[in-house]
């Protein structure tokens, strides 16, 4: 240990962090994360004109589920269950008693099985007439159920969030757009629903969290469930699933298979993993003293890193090192070491790693890269860009599943912040990094409100893990999948909730 800390390395990167902890809290960088604005807090949105101009149809169509509510609380005091006279078989039942014990806040499990649940949908095949909307038919429920629980409790209310003000500039901005540039109205319809339908899920978690017990829970499936699509990850590497040519360059004959588990393709699976690596490193951590917890965990870690190796993703490993260099800051800089020491160890004794990473340097990738690649689509979609630099051509028309379906001769630009930008033009993509840098300083902000040291730690893992979905983004369309989209809304929910349920005890 000695030798470590005696190492320049070591000493470098506790000075660089020493340095930026003294001097950069004066930045104006710096103090962008760290603040709160004013547009944020409690007053400013009770005294908004705009809050007050939406609470007039918010109250119009919450007062049915209030009635509703007040309705039932008078006619059936008590317990449902216990005030409906039923025999004694039924009312005994484990069915009837997991039915009456039910509520709104268990839906959330189908969004933390996501993954599981939309191949089931996908490959059943009574059920694939669901399989493209289910996720949507979820939220209808959530919706509903939602305000007529809260009033059957006794009263609806809304969990101010420092993000809320945010998403709804943004969709205006979004709907200011559409309506603006929209030359297929249809098709403007299916490509602006990418950028506000997952948006909604961030507003349910926010809400429906009730408690710390409840937040750990789906934590825990979280993890779980990556750790499931990381072992059929793993599986099909075994097993040298077939892939498509397109994969992999022609150069690159030693990569013999990229792994996709149950999702689309291994980025996506990749940007999935980046998502809960961090977190549940967290868990591991948060743990101290439970052993067979920590190997647990610690075994869908190592799961998790396999298959993220045999993903193959480039841009997936580099957002994973931009995540965990935030989660090193926020958590100890001589994790920073790790990381480094880690990444050389990999580089030089997992020959696929180091050979695919140095051939993405290679005259011989950049050659092909320019011809008919990534930097081809970029080249393309910058020059479009150029045809229309403030207002966008319209949602749908380029770069992404929409146009690729719907347009002949279109192509994935492979660049989520460069797609946004060719479709709604310099004042979408501003709005987009506007309301992701938000979503960055939430993390802060719930880092500075928990009191507890492991809450703290599991909010630093979501942080990281999201803004590391936010850099792989600007090598892959991430924010196009609905999975990707669902989970990252739903984890920054969660991030906000976190403070509001710490010391929830039911």
């Amino acid at each position: 240990m000695e030798v470590v800390r005696n190492s320049l390395l070591y000493k470098f990167i506790v000075g660089i962090y020493a340095f930026f902890s003294q001097y950069g809290r004066g930045s104006l960088t710096l103090g962008f994360f760290t603040g709160a604005p004013y547009y944020t807090t409690q007053k400013a949105v009770t005294s908004s004109a705009l809050i007050k101009l939406a609470a007039v149809p918010a109250g119009i169509l919450a007062a049915p589920f209030a009635a509703a509510g007040s309705l039932l609380r008078r006619s059936i005091p008590g317990s449902l269950s216990n005030n409906i006279n039923l025999p004694a078989f039924i009312e005994n039942s484990l069915a009837w008693r997991a039915a009456a014990g039910i509520r709104v806040e268990t839906a959330l499990w189908l969004i933390v099985l996501y993954p599981v649940a939309d191949y089931l949908l996908r490959n059943i095949s009574p059920l694939a007439a669901l399989s493209g909307s289910w996720d949507e038919l979820l939220f209808l429920f959530i919706l509903l159920a939602w305000p007529l629980q809260m009033a059957v409790r006794g009263g609806i209310y809304w969990r101010h969030t420092m993000l809320d003000i945010p998403i709804v500039v943004y969709m205006g901005i979004i709907l200011f757009l559409y309506f603006l540039r929209s030359p297929d109205a249809t098709l403007a319809a299916e490509g602006a629903r990418v950028y506000i339908q997952y948006l909604l899920w961030y507003f349910v978690a926010a809400n429906l969290l009730i408690n710390r017990r409840q937040f750990d829970a789906l934590i825990t499936g979280i993890i779980g469930t990556a750790a499931l699509l990381a072992l059929i990850g793993i599986l099909q590497y075994i097993i040298g699933v077939e892939m498509p040519a397109g994969w992999v360059d022609q150069a690159e004959a030693g990569v013999r298979t990229r792994v996709f588990s149950i999702v689309t393709s291994p980025n996506v699976l990749g940007s999935f993993l980046i998502l809960i690596i961090p977190v549940t490193i967290s868990r591991i951590i948060n743990l101290k003293g439970n052993l067979p917890g920590r190997l647990f965990y610690a075994a869908c870690l190592a799961a998790m890193l396999a298959c993220l190796v045999f993903t193959y993703s480039r841009g997936a490993w580099l957002a994973l090192a931009g995540g965990l260099a935030l989660y090193s800051l926020l958590y100890s800089p001589k994790m920073l070491l790790v990381m480094v020491a880690g990444g050389l160890g990999v580089l030089k004794f997992v020959p696929g790693i180091g050979s695919r990473m140095s051939y993405m340097f290679s005259s011989a990738y950049l050659d092909s890269s320019a011809r008919a690649g990534r930097l081809a689509r970029w080249s393309m979609g910058l020059d479009r860009l150029k045809e229309n630099l403030w207002l966008g051509e319209g949602f749908g028309r380029f770069g992404g599943a929409v146009a690729t379906r719907r347009i002949p001769g279109s192509f994935y630009v492979d660049n989520f912040y460069l797609k946004t930008a060719v479709e709604s033009g310099l004042i979408g993509l501003l709005a987009l990094l506007w309301l992701l840098l938000n979503t960055i300083r939430l993390g802060f902000a719930t880092l500075r409100r928990l009191a507890d040291g492991k809450a703290r730690l599991l909010a630093a893992g979501i942080l990281a893990g999201l803004t590391g979905v936010m850099l792989h983004n600007g090598v892959e369309n991430i924010f196009e999948v609905p999975m990707m989209s669902a989970y990252f809304w739903f984890m920054a929910g969660m991030l906000a909730a976190a403070p509001e349920i710490e010391n929830a005890d039911k």
